[in-house]
């Protein structure tokens, strides 16, 4: 699937009256030195899993200190009954991480989840508004196919190779404007209903920043979010 979900309105919305929409573009950007990053080790497995610690929590940075991996939608909407039929999506445990760590999908969407590894994982969601889960997957065993119906970032881990050492986060899509930013920090929101909107943006290690855009009469809105440097967040 692709990083963005706004080509996915097209199921719900190529029945409903035209919209007048726009395109909202820009960069996520880290606006300063980048916080210190706590290092986590695995437990067991260390054949499959590694020894060296890696970050509990990674933070990319590419080209203009644009920040990779962070979320961005519009705040504060809700598409009811916003449903994508038959899409699949996937993650899998492999090498001892999710694949991918981030992933955006609609209400009611198949999620399949795979173990590529030669050992044993778990899959432990934490969340609020759906029902919580944990469930192992065997070594060679089939994968597990579960669906989030309520909107929410919920948070994945495995447990058995340590606390925090597996991480992931799967982001139940209140409508289709959500996007992953690039390894530059980059996104597009397609097809944004013209008018006032809120854009949020979310980073697991740096948290939410939100900014005022107006989406005029099927036209393009550039703009940066700029979340603070670790000397500002102090």
């Amino acid at each position: 699937m692709t990083r963005s979900l706004a080509a996915l309105a097209l199921v719900v919305l190529a029945s409903a009256p035209p919209v007048v929409a726009g395109d909202v573009v820009g960069t996520v950007r880290l606006g300063g030195p980048a916080p210190s990053i706590d290092l986590v080790s695995a437990t067991t497995d260390l054949a499959v899993c590694g020894s060296a610690p890696r970050p509990a929590i990674p933070l990319r940075l590419g080209s203009g200190s644009g920040l990779a991996d962070a979320v961005v939608s519009i705040a504060h909407e809700r598409l009811d009954g916003w449903r994508v039929p038959s899409a699949t999506f996937v993650m899998d445990q492999r090498g001892c991480e999710f694949v991918p760590r981030l992933l955006v999908i609609p209400p009611g969407a198949t999620l399949e989840v795979r173990n590529s590894d030669r050992l044993l994982h778990n899959f432990h969601t934490r969340s609020e508004l759906n029902p919580r889960m944990n469930l192992a997957q065997r070594a060679g065993g089939a994968p597990l196919h579960v669906s989030f119906e309520r909107p929410e970032f919920v948070q994945v881990t495995c447990d058995v190779h340590g606390t925090g050492f597996m991480r992931a986060w799967i982001v139940v899509a209140a409508h289709p404007w959500y996007a992953v930013t690039d390894a530059n920090g980059r996104f597009r929101l397609p097809g944004v209903p013209q008018g006032p909107h809120t854009l949020a943006a979310w980073h697991e290690r740096l948290g939410r920043r939100t900014v005022p855009v107006t989406v005029g009469a099927e036209g393009e809105v550039t703009l940066d979010v700029l979340f603070p440097g670790a000397e500002e967040r102090r």
